[in-house]
């Protein structure tokens, strides 16, 4: 990553200040031997000079100190030949290190660009995987909301024909009471009746009398020439002789007797009546409205049973079947397959899987061994996405009671999965093979003594690194 790049980038810019140190070092002692050697050429002229006035012997000595200088002349020219190939090869070596360093340099504006990219593509991916969690979320409610509703409407329905119950009840009383009512309207309107009767009858009764009283009054006035009154004083009699007081108190009773049979008149049965009349019409409109929305409700959730059962069919048929086929990819053959049990009804029913792995007899999941449980559900994984690709699948060490052969078959599945483009897979493994077949490894490193640090490498560009070292 980028911090491991700057810190090998400080250790060559230390190492090439170090070879720059020593390439002065080289340079001054150049510059010292190329001094001596004028120097030394300087006492060569001086020493010819001056040969010629010596004799033989200090001819001789001087022949022998030139030697010795020719000699040490020698020795320094090697020291300057080694000294200038020393410096030709730092120059070299310096070259190639500005070329790495220049090379370094633009690996780390690359680096830090595609560090830009990548942290651009996590934000979007956090993002994106918001979203999905929510979607997720909302789409792992939604059974349960469902599941709501119905309870509501179910209780819903309870409420109504309890609701209806009562109506009923109320229904049933009032008509009891309004044929209460009824009877006792008619029971008053025979006593009305009757009274009427009696009334009319003690009203002709008394006009008959008053009639009779006219004609007596009248026959005594042409008998006696004189009035009732006069006559009754005349003949010392009174009003009340002249009557018949046992039957006019006969006829008393008997109205009074009447009148106590008719009762109280309800002088607001016909209104009440109607009243009732309404109150019965609107409460069998409530009970018919009750009724609708009764089958409504049962209509509504007849139509989301129904819609769920055909889509879990659809959903079950079309992973069953990719399960079949990964099933046989993955073990290289054998049988498998998903039933519904304990149940007839879809929403209700259970799911069992029965694998039969090559050489073995078919057997429910439970009682295979770990790998083939892992290897089994694998495939049943793939054809749900199959069926139905999610973006994003994370899968947490799938791969450790896998050998060697399962995991490369689980391998090529997955790789084939990833090239269509419609998920991205994240694995946690400590397998080798695994790790050698991805895209990009991210781990977890300690640089420092108490200092973890992520580190990432994307494999699709090895090469490119190789060749960069190189």
């Amino acid at each position: 990553d980028v911090r491991s790049k700057r810190i090998d980038l400080d250790k060559t810019v230390r190492a090439q200040a170090a070879r720059q140190a020593e390439l002065a070092k080289l340079e001054e002692a150049l510059s010292l031997a190329e001094t001596d050697l004028v120097a030394l050429d300087e006492a060569l002229e001086t020493n010819a000079r001056t040969l010629e006035s010596y004799g033989d012997a200090m001819l001789a000595e001087q022949q022998a100190k030139t030697d010795d200088t020719r000699a040490a002349l020698n020795d320094a020219r090697d020291v300057l030949h080694d000294a200038l190939r020393d410096f030709e090869i730092s120059k070299q070596e310096q070259s190639r290190r500005e070329a790495r360093l220049q090379a370094i340099g633009d690996e780390r504006v690359n680096l830090n660009n595609r560090c830009i990219r990548a942290r651009e593509r996590i934000v979007e991916l956090d993002e994106r995987g918001t979203k999905l969690d929510e979607r997720i979320e909302d789409l792992k409610n939604r059974p349960a909301a469902i599941k709501k509703e119905s309870e509501a409407l179910l209780s819903q329905i309870t409420e109504q024909e309890k609701a209806r119950g009562e109506v009923s009840d109320k229904l049933a009383a009032c008509e009891a009471e309004l044929a209460e009512t009824t009877k006792a309207l008619r029971q008053a309107e025979a006593a009305l009746a009757e009274v009427r009767e009696a009334r009319a009858s003690a009203q002709a009764t008394m006009d008959e009398r008053r009639r009779a009283l006219e004609e007596i009054g009248n026959y005594i006035r042409e008998q006696f020439g004189m009035s009732p009154e006069e006559l009754a004083a005349q003949a010392a009699l009174s009003e009340e002789g002249m009557l018949d007081l046992d039957t006019l108190k006969a006829q008393k009773d008997k109205a009074v007797r009447d009148r106590d049979l008719i009762g109280p008149v309800n002088l607001r049965a016909e209104q009440e009546a109607l009243e009732l009349e309404q109150q019965l019409a609107g409460i069998l409109a409530e009970r018919n409205d009750l009724t609708e929305a009764i089958n409504e409700l049962r209509n509504g959730i007849n139509t989301l049973n129904k819609e769920a059962r055909e889509r879990l069919n659809q959903a079950f048929n079309a992973v069953n079947e990719h399960f079949r086929d990964l099933f046989g990819r993955l073990f290289q053959g054998g049988k498998a397959h998903l039933a519904l049990i304990e149940s007839d009804d879809p929403l209700e029913a259970g799911l069992e899987i029965f694998a039969q792995p090559p050489g073995k007899v078919l057997q429910s999941l439970s009682l295979l061994s770990g790998g083939e449980q892992a290897l089994t559900a694998v495939a049943l994984i793939f054809a749900i996405f199959l069926t139905n690709p999610a973006p994003i699948c994370v899968m947490d060490e799938v791969d450790a009671p896998l050998d060697d052969a399962n995991v490369d078959r689980f391998c090529d599945l997955l790789d084939e999965f990833a090239e269509r483009g419609e998920t991205r897979f994240l694995l946690i493994t400590h397998h080798r093979l695994t790790m050698a077949r991805m895209d990009r490894l991210y781990g977890v490193t300690m640089a420092e003594k108490g200092v973890s640090q992520l580190v990432s490498v994307d494999l699709n560009q090895r090469f490119e690194f190789l060749e960069a070292a190189e």
